[in-house]
C-alpha cells in the first residue's frame, strides 16, 4: 500500500538542503528587497537567477516550485519570447488550428489564449521585489511591486483581428486606454496601407503594448511601430505581442526596431508562397468573424 500523503511530504522533506529559519522566506533576502529588478523597457535587466548573487532568491522550505521567471526567449532571439506550454494551452492551439473547428471554438480558444499571452506580458514589466507581513505569526512574504497597468501602459490594436485580444483587455483592464491603427495588406504586393490610427493623448509617457493575432511578414507590425514611434514612445518601450508568428516576420521585425520586444504563443515554420503562415491557423480574422 503507498504511504498517506503527510508521509510522502515528510519523506520528500528529509531529502531537501536545510535552510536557516532566518532566511525562510520566498523571494528576495532583505538585502536586495529595495532593488529595482528592470528599468524603464520592457524586460531589461530582467536575466535569470543564475545571473545574481546566490542569495537572491530562496524557496520556502514547503515549496518545490520555481522562481518567477518571464516567458521562454526564442532560441537564437535575444528579444523574443514565447508562451510557456501547458497542456491546456497546447490544447487551445489545437482548437485554433483545426480547420474543422466551429465559429464558437475559435472564438473561444482565442479569447483564452489571449488572456494567457497578455499575462505573460504583464510579467514582463520591470518589477522591484518587496518584503510583506502576512495576517499569520507575523510570517514574511516577498513580493513585486510592478508598474500600474492603468496609469503606465497601453494597448494598441491593428484592425480588425486584433480586437479580439484588446477586447480581452477591455475587459480585464477596463482603465488601460486602448490605441487603434487600421493598416490592410495589398493581397497583389502582400505590403501593408496605413488607413487610420488613434492614439491616447499621452502615449509617449506609456509602454505599449501592440497586439496583432498573426505576426506573418512583419509588414504591418512594422508601419504599426513607425506610426507609435512618431508619437513619442520609445521603440524599448514596445512589446508586440501575437498568437502565432512565422521566423520572417519576426527577423523583419527586429531588423527594423531592434530593440522592441516581441511575445507570441507559438512560433510556426514559416510562410509558404502566399505569404501565410505555416501550419498557422488560416484568416484569423475571418474565422473569429464569421466572415469566411
Amino acid at each position: 500500500r503507498d504511504p498517506p500523503p503527510e508521509m510522502r511530504v515528510l519523506r520528500l522533506l528529509r531529502g531537501l538542503p536545510r535552510i536557516p529559519a532566518r532566511t525562510m522566506m520566498f523571494g528576495v533576502t532583505a538585502g536586495v528587497t529595495s532593488a529595482t529588478i528592470g528599468a524603464g523597457a520592457f524586460a531589461e535587466g530582467q536575466g535569470s537567477s543564475a545571473n545574481k548573487p546566490p542569495e537572491w532568491y530562496m524557496k520556502p522550505w514547503t515549496s518545490f516550485q520555481k522562481e518567477p521567471a518571464m516567458a521562454d526567449q526564442v532560441p537564437g532571439y535575444d528579444r523574443v519570447h514565447v508562451l510557456r506550454r501547458t497542456f491546456y494551452s497546447v490544447h487551445l492551439m489545437g482548437r485554433l488550428r483545426d480547420a474543422s473547428s466551429s465559429r464558437e471554438q475559435f472564438i473561444d480558444a482565442a479569447r483564452k489564449l489571449s488572456v494567457m499571452i497578455l499575462n505573460e506580458a504583464l510579467g514582463m514589466l520591470p518589477h522591484t521585489p518587496r518584503s510583506v507581513k502576512t495576517p499569520v505569526d507575523n510570517a514574511t512574504y516577498v513580493t513585486f511591486d510592478m508598474p500600474d497597468p492603468h496609469q503606465e501602459l497601453c494597448v494598441v490594436h491593428i484592425l480588425r483581428a486584433a480586437s479580439s485580444m484588446s477586447d480581452v483587455v477591455t475587459r480585464e483592464y477596463p482603465e488601460i486606454p486602448v490605441g487603434t491603427i487600421l493598416i490592410q495588406r495589398n493581397e497583389e504586393t502582400a505590403e501593408p496601407v496605413m488607413f487610420y490610427s488613434k492614439l491616447p493623448p499621452d502615449v509617449e509617457k506609456r509602454r505599449v503594448i501592440l497586439v496583432d493575432p498573426m505576426l506573418a511578414t512583419g509588414g504591418s507590425i512594422k508601419e504599426a511601430i513607425a506610426t507609435i514611434r512618431k508619437a513619442g514612445v520609445l521603440e524599448q518601450n514596445i512589446l508586440v505581442v501575437s498568437i502565432v508568428a512565422a521566423p520572417e516576420g519576426v527577423d523583419a521585425v527586429l531588423k527594423a526596431n531592434p530593440t522592441v520586444r516581441i511575445l507570441v504563443g507559438e512560433m510556426d515554420r514559416g510562410l509558404n508562397d502566399k505569404k501565410y503562415i505555416v501550419p498557422g491557423l488560416g484568416d484569423f480574422g475571418d474565422r473569429f468573424y464569421g466572415t469566411t
